[in-house]
């Protein structure tokens, strides 16, 4: 393929490895791609999907989902794509994914082709329909975009813990259930075992790509990576603590040199690197870990890509720099790990064979906290292993002490046992296609199919004005901090003596207001928080603090972050339109989208005339007296779509979109088009009740729900030319059973649309109409002066 070569090189400035060639020759398809640390994964994988996709290759999807176990590779990997899609002149648009970082605009055009490079908590709650960190309202049209038409690529598979087990669960629902266009996913790593991926509904593991010795001939840069001088022994015993190992590193490291110290807890990098600063207060010393704030962070990449002073540099470090983080060092100090996280921890020594009298590694065999008090044996076993398992530390012991070289030519060959703790199933899937809130405000949780119990996250960003006014001041992806839940609760309770409990609110989209969270209220993994600056718990040098009751700096020149948590921001303009004119709009657009997919061999031509009909009239409800009473307070004779008046309805929570599709199911339109006109703000889907505060009609036994009240009229009313009405609604859909009539409820017919079309392809059909909504609002053709 002499065409990839120079599109390779064009992208990258050197030309593929023999295999990136062999690879970027074969379809696109499920596979497990086994390649060593440094050998240039990410590159492959991007640059072949992205020229098969150039040269309109069938078996090219529109869409790639990159996903990363931590948003620190997120970033890197960002950039690298980024360059790569300039370089070739590339039309593909580059996304990001990552907690307090979420790029809308891909979301409104599903016929172009997009690279979203995001992390796992991010991507997978995203195609679970639980999004983290976004309006509930659109997890929908996210669910439906990254479960048709995509290829899922899993980087670093050995960190994603039982989030490796969701993805092939998901691949195989995807292959057994219908979808739109290809779905496959290449799952990578240096130390990856097909085996890993069998699953309850996946038994059969994918085809392995791997390398072999004609991939690396003599003497070529892959050659010199895997056979690169990387001489082990073990570590002396006083690095098991804090001290010892800042002691170490201080004794060992050389001027001009890099020297990495990699540990596995948070608290056991904070100590060291406070012991550090203590013993060589003049040697530079970084931090870095998973619970540093974005702005903190960005500092990082200088690290990484920058040569050390002339008196060295020591960085002391958790898995953050464990894998997909280009970084190289003469001296490195590993705490033991599982085999494959010390594999991988081996490609940040002498990682391109550079130095030319090697690197030296060093692991610590059984690393503790300096504030360890733990005297029971068994207490203590445990103690030592977190976060990780006794018996995978036992392992790589085993094999490490009979080591003498970290190269990767030198590794011996293992298998991977993978045992998650929680698998998804069908049902558990099925059952999440319904976004309904409960009463409660609580919804079914999926932080267990996510990641593992200890990586559960929620992200916390500090403000002096506390709590904020409104949703508008809400934290910047700069602000956010990742934070443990377990800690985070912990802190919410009554403070000991001379402590100060942290103060947390969170966003309540029912309320539209900031609430300040009390001691036992539930967190869930991904929840967006705003903490008071006074409460401490942060540091800029060593990160999420928990001990530290100084006063958090915050970030200069914070904007407003995320909207749109409880209202539609994609659609909502400050201008005046009618309702003739904005619902030929929506028709006019999704005309182009279904043109574009069908030249584009995406086959949605069956649903055709649904997706006309519901784009013509999603918003019919909009000439509900109500409604009009709103943005039309003037009593304007035209039927308005939009306004530069906004205001509340004088019924809370009224959905016109409910009323749209009432009125729809009324007049004899299809299940599928009054579904798609109901769920198009992603409020009303499968099940329709009354909310809390919602006011009951005067009149007693009259049915209600969203606002909507039985025997509310819809006037006449012109869509995109079409004369439609006057109608009177009728709520006996709403209830369960058959109503007088014989005729079904609305739950029933939409579980059976739900049955029928499939949740991945339904889901892909509101992202359709929710796109052509957004694309319309956003550049209207007519409107009112």
């Amino acid at each position: 393929m002499a065409d990839y070569s120079s599109f390779f090189r064009d992208a990258t400035g050197y030309l593929p490895y023999p295999y990136q060639l062999r690879l970027a020759s074969l379809p696109i398809v499920s596979r497990t791609l086994h390649v060593p640390t440094g050998a240039g994964k990410t590159a492959t994988a991007i640059l072949s999907w992205l020229y098969r996709l150039e040269q309109a290759f069938p078996d090219a999807p529109r869409r790639m989902a990159y996903c990363l176990p931590m948003r620190v590779l997120v970033e890197q990997t960002r950039d690298q794509a980024i360059r790569w899609t300039d370089k070739v002149g590339s039309t593909v648009q580059v996304a990001t994914l990552m907690g307090g970082e979420l790029d809308e605009n891909w979301e409104i055009s599903p016929e172009k082709p997009v690279l979203l490079i995001g992390t796992q908590d991010m991507l997978l709650s995203r195609a679970l329909n639980r999004g983290y960190g976004m309006s509930r309202y659109r997890w929908p049209a996210h669910f439906g975009l990254l479960n048709n038409d995509i290829v899922w690529v899993c980087d670093e598979v050995q960190l994603m813990g039982d989030g490796l087990a969701t993805t092939a669960q998901m691949a195989a629902f995807r292959e057994q259930m219908s979808v739109i266009g290809r779905c496959p996913t290449i799952w990578m790593s240096a130390t990856t075992d097909a085996n890993m991926l069998r699953s309850v509904d996946a038994s059969q593991p994918p085809e392995m790509f791997e390398l072999g010795p004609e991939d690396y001939p003599l003497e070529s840069p892959l050659y010199r990576r895997m056979h690169a001088t990387k001489r082990i022994q073990k570590a002396p015993e006083e690095c098991r603590r804090p001290v010892g190992l800042a002691q170490f590193l201080a004794e060992r490291h050389k001027p001009g040199t890099q020297t990495i110290a990699v540990v596995n807890r948070v608290a056991r990098a904070r100590e060291t690197f406070d012991a550090v600063q203590k013993i060589a207060p003049g040697a530079p010393c970084h931090l870095l870990h998973s619970r540093f704030r974005a702005w903190e962070k960005k500092a990082w990449q200088a690290l990484f890509e920058e040569q050390p002073p002339p008196e060295g540099r020591i960085m002391i470090a958790t898995q953050v720099i464990e894998a997909g983080v280009d970084i190289s060092s003469a001296l490195m100090v590993t705490d033991l790990a599982p085999w494959s996280s010390v594999v991988q921890r081996f490609g940040r020594c002498n990682r391109a064979g550079e130095i030319q009298d090697g690197g030296e590694i060093y692991w610590v065999d059984r690393p503790l906290l300096e504030k360890s008090k733990v005297e029971d044996a068994c207490e203590l076993t445990e103690e030592i292993s977190r976060p990780y398992k006794v018996d995978e530390l036992s392992l790589a012991e085993q094999r490490l002490a009979v080591l003498i070289s970290g190269a990767p030519g030198d590794l011996p060959e293992h298998q991977t046992k993978f045992t998650p703790t929680h698998v998804i199933r069908r049902r558990d899937l099925i059952d999440l296609f319904d976004t309904t809130a409960d009463l409660s405000g609580y919804d079914l949780d999926v932080s267990r199919f996510i990641r593992s119990e200890q990586d559960r996250d929620v992200l916390i960003a500090w403000r002096d004005e506390y709590p904020p006014l409104s949703k508008e001041d809400g934290p910047t992806r700069d602000e956010l901090c990742s934070a443990p839940i377990a800690e985070v609760a912990a802190l919410l309770k009554t403070p000991k003596k001379g402590k100060q409990r942290l103060q947390l609110s969170s966003w309540n989209a029912l309320e539209s207001a900031w609430q300040e969270i009390a001691d036992g209220e539930k967190l869930w993994p991904g929840m967006i928080l705003l903490a008071s600056a006074r409460s401490g718990c942060y540091d800029i040098e060593r990160g999420w603090a928990p001990d530290s009751v100084k006063p958090v700096p915050p970030v200069p020149e914070s904007h407003s972050g995320e909207k749109g948590f409880d209202d539609d921001s994609l659609t909502f303009q400050p201008y005046a339109q009618t309702l003739e004119a904005h619902s030929r709009e929506v028709r006019d657009q999704m005309n182009e989208i279904v043109e574009e997919l069908a030249r584009l061999g995406i086959d949605v031509d069956a649903y055709r005339e649904d997706l006309l009909g519901a784009a013509v009239h999603h918003d019919w409800g909009k000439s509900h007296p109500i409604f009009q009473a709103t943005v039309n307070p003037e009593g304007d004779s035209r039927l308005l779509a939009k306004s530069k008046r906004q205001g509340r309805h004088q019924r809370k929570h009224f959905r016109h979109e409910l009323a749209s599709a009432l009125a729809m199911l009324q007049t004899g339109a299809s299940d599928l088009s009054v579904y798609l006109v109901a769920a198009h703000h992603g409020k009303v889907r499968l099940s329709v009740r009354a909310l809390p505060g919602e006011l009951k009609p005067e009149k007693d036994g009259v049915k209600f729900a969203r606002g909507i009240h039985d025997g509310d009229v819809l006037p006449i009313a012109k869509l995109d030319g079409i004369s439609k009405g006057p109608i009177t609604l009728d709520l006996e859909p709403m209830l369960l059973g058959l109503s007088l009539s014989g005729a079904r409820s609305w739950m029933e017919r939409m579980l059976d649309l739900r049955d029928e079309v499939g949740i991945f392809r339904l889901a892909y059909l509101e992202a359709l109409i929710v796109a052509a909504d957004c694309r319309a609002s956003a550049k209207p053709k007519e409107v009112l002066p």
